[in-house]
């Protein structure tokens, strides 16, 4: 009687993982699934130019600001009410208007500077998913996804929570928490494919903030 007991446990453990592993792996194959349909919706675009809400928050600091970004391949433009940040690429300026200022650093050289295109392709490499809900919202479908690093000792990343909307393919929010305990949420209200924009959008142009001063950390 012990050994069927045995017997039976062994089985009923056994099929209860190999339904929680399938269940794991159609949730992978599910978010990326979706997610794919977002990216490819984005990069049909030779350009985009968003508007959005950011929200930056940890021990120190509670920040949030509205602005709209452009962005092409590697390089990006955005602007809120307390910065306007330019990158090429390479490297990137942040002009603070309130101190008339401009900071120029090399991109590689910031821990975590915030690219608003990395919400769009974030997902791509190094993230494990599991798929929270679906909401239908103003006839809209909504997916919520929570990405964990799949080498967490390697990531800057602690989680990501995106909110995607299936039925516009875009998303809606990205919430990234770091692991140093920043948590930056973005919030897309509406988006524009190729936009129009200037032919210097991502470089940095001195004669059109007179008086500006440059801090050089390059």
């Amino acid at each position: 009687m012990k050994n069927k007991y045995i017997v039976f446990l062994f089985l009923t453990t056994f099929t209860f993982l190999n339904s929680f592993c399938q269940s794991k792996e159609i949730d992978q194959i599910k978010c990326k699934d979706i997610l794919q349909k977002v990216s490819s919706s984005f990069q049909k675009n030779t350009s985009s130019k968003f508007n959005f809400k950011l929200e930056i928050s940890s021990e120190d600091i509670n920040e949030i600001q509205n602005g709209f970004a452009f962005i092409k391949d590697e390089k990006y433009y955005y602007k809120t009410e307390e910065r306007e940040v330019i990158s090429d690429g390479i490297n990137i300026w942040t002009y603070l208007p309130e101190d008339n200022e401009c900071y120029i650093d090399l991109l590689a050289d910031l821990d975590n500077p915030i690219n608003p295109s990395e919400i769009f392709t974030i997902w791509k490499e190094g993230f494990k998913f599991r798929y929270i809900k679906k909401d239908v919202i103003e006839n809209e479908l909504i997916h919520t996804i929570k990405m964990y690093p799949s080498n967490p000792d390697k990531s800057k990343y602690h989680t990501i929570v995106m909110t995607v909307n299936e039925t516009l393919n875009t998303i809606v929010q990205a919430s990234i928490k770091t692991k140093d305990g920043v948590t930056i949420k973005t919030t897309v209200n509406s988006i524009i494919g190729n936009p129009k924009m200037n032919a210097n959008q991502f470089t940095w142009e001195i004669n059109n903030y007179p008086n500006v001063d440059e801090i050089d950390n390059r």
